[in-house]
C-alpha cells in the first residue's frame, strides 16, 4: 500500500549541465501532473511526464526541473550604427549650441534603447543531456515511491487496528441480537396485557405479532454483510498496486450497512454500538482518503 503524499529528489550532472528534480505528491481523486521545465526540455518533456506516470496512479503531483549550464554560452553584441550615429550627430549639436559639454561617452550608448543587441547562443541538447535527464528523473521518482511506502505502511497499521475495533463492535451486536429479540417479545406481551385490562391473550395471535415486530427489527442480514465488507477491505488492503479508490467505496457499504442497521435497533445498547462502529467506520474513511 501507499499513500499519495511524498517527497522526492535528486540531482546529477555530466559535465555539460548539472539538472535537479523535484517531485512533491498530495492527495486527489485522480492524477494530476503539474510538470515545470524550461523552453530548452520541451522535446524531453513527454519521455518525463511518461516516466512519473508509469510510477504514480493517482495524486496530484508537482514536479519542477531545473538544469545549469557548467560552461557560458557564445555571445554576440550588434550594434546599431545607424541609431549610434544618429544620436551622435544629435549630440554635436548640442554641443554647439553650448547646451551641453560633452559629446557622447561609451556608458551613454549602452543606455540608448535598442543601440545594442546581445544575443546569447541557444542551450545545447544532446542524447547525453537526455539520458542524465531520465536519470535523474528515475532517481526522484524512486524516492517519492519510498516515502509514499512507508507512510502506506503506516495506513495498514492503523486499518488494522481500526478493523479490529469495528469486528469487535459488530461481534456485539450480533451477542445482542437473541436477547433483544427476547425482550421485544417480551416487551409486546406487556403492552398487550396492559391494552385488554387482564383479559386472556389469543396467544397465537400474540406469536404471530411477535414474530412481525422481531423479523422488521432483525439485523442479521446487516450483520453477515458488515464482516464480509470487512474481510475483503481486509484483503485489498493487503494487494499490491493502486487499492484507494476500492477500499473508499467498501468503506461506503460499510457505512451504508450501518445506518440500515441502526434504523431496525430497538434497544439503547445495540443504538449505542451502531454509534461506536459508525464513528471507527468515519475513521477509517478520513485514512482512506491517502491511500493511492
Amino acid at each position: 500500500m501507499r499513500s499519495m503524499t511524498g517527497y522526492g529528489e535528486a540531482a546529477g550532472e555530466n559535465g555539460r549541465h548539472a539538472m535537479s528534480v523535484s517531485l512533491k505528491a498530495v492527495n486527489h481523486r485522480f492524477f494530476d501532473l503539474q510538470l515545470r521545465v524550461g523552453d530548452e526540455l520541451r522535446a524531453s518533456e513527454g519521455a518525463v511526464r511518461d516516466l512519473i506516470a508509469k510510477e504514480v496512479a493517482r495524486g496530484r503531483v508537482e514536479a519542477r526541473v531545473e538544469v545549469r549550464a557548467l560552461s557560458e554560452r557564445r555571445a554576440d553584441v550588434h550594434v546599431h550604427l545607424g541609431i549610434v550615429r544618429a544620436a551622435h550627430a544629435a549630440t554635436q549639436r548640442l554641443v554647439e549650441d553650448g547646451l551641453v559639454v560633452n559629446g557622447l561617452a561609451a556608458g551613454d550608448l549602452l543606455r540608448i534603447p535598442e543601440a545594442f543587441r546581445v544575443e546569447i547562443a541557444a542551450e545545447a541538447w544532446n542524447e547525453e543531456d537526455d539520458a542524465l535527464l531520465l536519470r535523474v528523473t528515475r532517481d526522484a521518482v524512486a524516492q517519492l515511491v519510498a516515502g509514499r511506502e512507508t507512510e502506506g505502511a503506516s495506513l495498514i497499521a492503523v486499518f488494522t487496528e481500526k478493523l479490529a475495533a469495528l469486528e469487535e463492535v459488530v461481534g456485539r451486536l450480533d451477542a445482542l441480537r437473541g436477547p433483544v429479540r427476547d425482550e421485544m417479545a417480551a416487551a409486546l406481551r406487556r403492552r398487550l396485557a396492559e391494552l385488554l385490562g387482564g383479559q386472556g391473550l389469543d396467544e397465537a395471535r400474540v406469536a404471530q405479532e411477535a414474530a412481525l415486530l422481531v423479523d422488521r427489527s432483525d439485523v442479521s442480514e446487516e450483520i453477515d454483510r458488515l464482516r464480509s465488507h470487512l474481510e475483503h477491505f481486509r484483503g485489498v488492503a493487503r494487494e499490491a498496486g493502486p487499492s484507494g479508490k476500492r477500499l473508499d467505496f467498501l468503506t461506503q457499504e460499510i457505512f451504508r450497512e450501518l445506518n440500515t442497521l441502526g434504523s431496525k435497533c430497538r434497544n439503547a445498547e445495540m443504538t449505542r454500538a451502531v454509534l461506536d462502529a459508525k464513528v471507527l467506520c468515519e475513521q477509517i474513511r478520513e485514512q482512506v482518503q491517502n491511500v493511492e
